[in-house]
Parts: structure tokens; sequence; C-alpha cells
């Protein structure tokens, strides 16, 4: 008995570091490096096939190269149906301005799609206000 004792207070430290090994894997040792956005989200009245997510995104710095290659990739993506980029030499952050339908593609996609240009080695989501259409309600 007394043996069993011992052994269990050599193991317990042993699994106590197994499983905090195993839990800090499960919430880091997956985690993409687009997980670190936030999203805001309204409701407008207008067309409700379309969704527009105004993205702010790191890393552009130019309109053209920069800006050009996120519409490029953000086109491809099936569901988009417009990108305008707003980019300003001095901003903080530029963005791009995506209508898509959230039927085909969720704003997680969209943001995947920026963030794995390059390998993930430009550009990254910061923020994303996304706004949901509906038709407008009337009262009789």
């Amino acid at each position: 008995m007394h043996m069993d004792c011992y052994s269990l207070q050599i193991k317990c430290p042993f699994v106590f570091t197994c499983c905090l090994v195993v839990l800090s894997f499960g919430f880091t040792g997956c985690e993409s490096s687009t997980a670190s956005y936030e999203v805001t989200e309204h409701h407008k009245n207008g067309t409700p096939d379309l969704t527009m997510a105004r993205m702010d995104v790191s890393g552009m710095m130019c309109a053209h190269a920069c800006g050009g290659k996120i519409k490029k990739e953000l086109l491809k993506v099936d569901g988009v149906a417009n990108v305008t980029i707003a980019f300003e030499e001095d901003r903080e952050l530029n963005y791009a301005e995506v209508e898509y339908d959230e039927r085909v593609v969720e704003v997680d996609g969209l943001v995947e799609t920026i963030a794995g240009i390059a390998d993930g080695k430009l550009y990254a989501v910061e923020a994303v206000e996304v706004i949901h259409f509906a038709k407008g309600a009337a009262i009789n």
C-alpha cells in the first residue's frame, strides 16, 4: 500500500504536466493568424442577396500592387460580387470593402483569403465590419 501511494505521488506531477501541455496545444497549436480580428455586425435595408464587409487590412503599402493583389484574390472567391480597395498613404489601416453572398462564403473565408496571400507574410485583417442587408418592412 505504501508503494502505491509513493508511485501515485511521482505520477501526479507527470500527469498534471502532460495535461497542461495537451491543453496548451489545444488552445494554441492549431490557431491560425486569422483568428485575431474583431467582427462588428450591423443590419440595414437593402438587397438581401448581398452582404457588405469592410475589412481593415494591415501591411498594405500601396494602392496598385498591394490593393490590386488583394482585390484580385478576393474576386476569385465564389460568392464575391465586388471589391473596392480604399488606400491612403498616411492612414494607419487601409481597408477593403467586399460585397458577397453569405450563403456562398462566410467572412472567415474572406479573411483567410487576404491572410493567405504570400503564405501569410504580407497582410493581416485587423477588424471586420459586416453589414447585413434586408428588405425594409412597410407599416400599413
